[in-house]
């Protein structure tokens, strides 16, 4: 009798043991995509984008809400001057720096925010203006139909920074994103399973014994 008692006491132990060990597994895994810090989604301009026209603000386009403090946008020049004079104002997710009139030439973003768990977070893109801000273009000087060719009179295309710049970015950061969870469902999966094969292992031993 004290057998039998002494028996199904480690049984039950170990079912508790395997149970215990699953609901310790699924934490973990749960709490990696919760615990992980906002990142920037995108911006405006594009890290490596040429413009056309100098924009007048910077936008920050972040994966969750952040934090109001300690919010930061640095605008440099190609001399390493801070051209932003103002603070940034923070809407949700999204970081707005204006900026004075930018000449033509290269420029360079120093950002750091407060990801909405309270963790610092900081990144740096660049951009290139071809044309200061409020630059007009020149009309051509007119030319007579007699001497207007079949070629003058076919309108050049227009040079435009490319917005696909911006898209690899994009899908790697959400990609990123759908990662954690992926592995929390695997984890959570092999979690279980341990479960079971121990309750079928104590089961069969309970038969073996009975017998």
């Amino acid at each position: 009798m004290p057998t039998t008692f002494y028996r199904q006491a480690r049984t039950r132990a170990s079912l508790l043991a395997a149970a215990l060990l699953a609901a310790f597994a699924a934490v973990i895994f749960l709490a990696a995509p919760a615990h992980a810090h906002d990142e920037l989604v995108s911006s405006n301009p594009a890290d490596g984008a040429v413009l056309d026209t100098a924009p007048s603000e910077i936008e920050l386009v972040f994966s969750s809400e952040l934090m109001d403090l300690g919010n930061q946008v640095i605008v440099e020049d190609a001399a390493g001057t801070n051209l932003a004079e103002s603070e940034p104002v923070l809407t949700r997710e999204t970081l707005v720096q204006a900026v004075p009139a930018l000449g033509a030439g290269e420029y360079k973003v120093n950002w750091r925010a407060v990801s909405g768990d309270g963790h610092p977070i900081t990144g740096t893109f660049s951009f290139t203006v071809n044309a200061p801000a409020g630059a007009e273009e020149t009309p051509a000087p007119a030319v007579s139909e007699s001497a207007a060719s079949p070629a003058a009179s076919e309108p050049a295309p227009s040079a435009s920074a490319d917005p696909a710049e911006a898209e690899p970015a994009a899908e790697e950061s959400g990609v990123a994103s759908h990662l954690p969870w992926a592995l929390a469902g695997a984890g959570v999966g092999a979690a279980a399973a341990l479960a079971a094969w121990a309750i079928v292992v104590q089961v069969k031993k309970r038969r073996g014994t009975s017998a």
